[in-house]
């Protein structure tokens, strides 16, 4: 049985690339591709298809891999419970909301978890079965909504907007607007009730920006709460009309039955700093 040959096939099909699978095996490309070419001859047929350079699995390949993904799921686990290093959770997360909420609350979780490492990158790409290497992927979500194949949602915040000022701002100035998220000021608008007012317009390209504008005093920005907490504790700006729910969720998507130990503890954190409900 060729174990090496399917530990790298397994890496190659749960990370969505043989340079990936290169990397986390801590081998060359050219070492991975001979081990899933030997897998291929021991099969007789090909596991991938597709030009070079945008090579993808075959039916056989995707039935193949969800019998012997879980083995080595529980051989990991079965390591990992028994091993006294440090462990790793890759998390890919929108970057204004690792930057403005998750960061911020990492050093809790290193304090109750210890034994763990968060590898985190930022990331806005769409999402499959892959999640790009990561084990867990932080994006926005409509319950309900379909979820990639493969993959499996866990919602762990809702997400509210709503208007913010510099505090002691005596009139709201311009609409700030953020390019990742144009629609906004509409969705506010139908949700409250409140008449956006004719004005000057800014815009940016992301929300970072586009909230320490509105810190600066530039005018009123529709901005998720997550995002903004620490300035509405801190006294930095002001909610005049609170915040109303717009029936998404921030949601931590992982492949279907394949968290490790490490991971499903970080999603339990994750639901308790989002104030997680049954959705």
């Amino acid at each position: 049985m060729p174990l090496k040959a399917l530990h790298a096939f397994d890496a190659v099909m749960r990370l969505g690339g043989v340079g990936r699978a290169a990397e986390q095996l801590g081998v060359t490309h050219g070492a991975v591709s001979r081990q899933i070419g030997l897998l291929q001859r021991t099969l007789g047929q090909p596991l991938f298809e597709g030009p070079r350079n945008a090579r993808r699995p075959t039916a056989e390949a995707e039935r193949l891999w969800s019998e012997i993904a879980p083995a080595f799921a529980a051989l990991e686990a079965a390591v990992a419970q028994r091993g006294g290093g440090r462990r790793r959770v890759r998390v890919s997360c929108l970057s204004t909301l690792a930057a403005r909420w998750l960061i911020p609350r990492l050093p809790g979780f290193a304090t109750a978890a210890p034994e763990t490492t968060i590898e985190l990158t930022e990331s806005y790409a769409a999402l499959d079965r892959t999640l790009c290497g990561a084990d867990l992927a932080i994006r926005m979500w409509t319950p309900g909504a379909p979820v990639p194949e493969g993959l499996e949602a866990v919602a762990f915040m809702d997400n509210t907007i709503g208007l913010v000022v510099a505090r002691g701002a005596r009139t709201p100035g311009a609409r700030l607007v953020s390019r990742s998220h144009p629609g906004a000021w509409t969705s506010w608008s139908a949700l409250t009730g409140q008449v956006v007012t004719r004005g000057a317009v800014v815009e940016f390209d992301h929300q970072q920006t586009m909230i320490e504008a509105a810190v600066a005093g530039l005018g009123a920005a529709v901005a998720q709460h997550p995002l903004v907490e620490a300035e509405l504790a801190a006294g930095r700006l002001d909610a005049p009309h609170g915040f109303v729910a717009d029936g998404a969720v921030f949601a931590a998507f992982s492949r279907t039955h394949d968290l490790n130990p490490a991971a499903r503890r970080f999603l339990r954190w994750l639901r308790a700093q989002g104030g997680s409900r049954a959705y």
